[in-house]
């Protein structure tokens, strides 16, 4: 129990040394959707004489068979989070490339050495910061724009002399849509926690800008790859080490939880297999295949590694 309240007490500490991107990132982030929501809607009357055009649309819409109406809406208001959680990935990426460095740099690492915490409870608390808690801060962002966007949509529909309720509230299927992104935020960061353990590694002991030094040697290590493969067969090489971060970074589950595969074959696309529905966006399967995918747990054992070897180097760390 007293670890747990002793790593509340450091993320809280976390929270209160960053909070511009923690705070005010999220905050700033729901004023600029509200803004272009609002910004599209005045722009878009002054095309449509009288609303006639948007309240018929909105009356075809309060019409149409309920699943399509939960497909649009859940996909909707999917789309509303991806601004957040894209934003979301640079501000880790940025914070936990300079989580240990800075406390090395402004010398304040001997007074937080000398408080009756282990390191491995400090780099923990950095990591727990960065995969559970700024993702719940941003989720709370991102249920408040949700909502704004469902009563503004509701105000349209009153005046479009519609049931807001049924046409709009009921296909959200919000208890769902929010529970599909909980569960993706702790998924996400189990699969991004390789990429989060190498920033934190190479905070922990690089002398000068960590994040360059996080980027360099990746990118250093790929352009070598392709180097001594052209030279040798002149092919490219099949495992890239730059090619499988960039990959991993880009199928992540948030913002991208899509539930299904498009074949693209020679320019042509097929959606034949796609089911379209409400579980298009809203999909706990597409969540929990990824802990079914080897990679996950390769991924896992090589952070544990690089996190303890963090650890290590914290240990050893001094105000020099």
């Amino acid at each position: 129990m007293n670890t747990i309240h002793t790593l509340w007490t450091l993320m809280r500490r976390e929270l209160w040394e960053s909070p511009g991107a923690f705070k005010w990132t999220p905050v700033v982030l729901i004023g600029l959707t509200l803004f272009f929501t609002v910004f599209g809607l005045i722009l878009g009357s002054r095309f449509d004489n009288e609303m006639a055009f948007t309240f018929d649309a909105i009356r075809q819409f309060a019409e149409a068979p309920g699943d399509q109406r939960r497909m649009f809406m859940t996909g909707a208001l999917f789309a509303s989070s991806t601004l957040f959680f894209q934003i979301l990935i640079l501000v880790v990426i940025f914070y936990l490339s300079s989580c240990l460095y800075d406390e090395r740099k402004d010398r304040s690492i001997l007074f937080w050495k000398s408080l009756p915490v282990s390191d491995r409870t400090t780099v923990a608390s950095k990591v727990l910061t960065a995969c559970l808690l700024a993702p719940a801060i941003y989720l709370v962002a991102v249920i408040i724009t949700q909502l704004v966007l469902l009563s503004i949509a509701s105000v349209y529909g009153l005046m479009a002399g519609v049931n807001p309720f049924t046409t709009f509230w009921l296909p959200a299927s919000l208890p769902k849509l929010w529970s599909v992104m909980s569960v993706g935020i702790v998924i996400q960061a189990l699969w991004l926690l390789p990429i989060y353990a190498w920033l934190v590694f190479c905070s922990s002991w690089a002398p000068r800008v960590p994040i360059l030094v996080a980027i360099a040697i990746p990118a250093g290590a790929a352009l070598l790859q392709h180097t001594w493969s052209l030279l040798t067969s002149f092919t490219m090489p099949d495992f890239n080490i730059g090619m499988i971060i960039l990959m991993r970074l880009g199928s992540g589950i948030l913002p991208t939880n899509v539930n299904f595969n498009i074949n693209s074959n020679g320019g042509t696309t097929d959606f034949t297999d796609v089911r379209f529905g409400d579980d298009l966006f809203m999909s706990f399967g597409n969540s929990f295949e990824y802990l079914t995918r080897p990679a996950m747990w390769i991924g896992l054992a090589i952070a544990f590694v690089l996190l303890a070897a963090a650890v290590w180097f914290r240990r050893r760390a001094t105000d020099n």
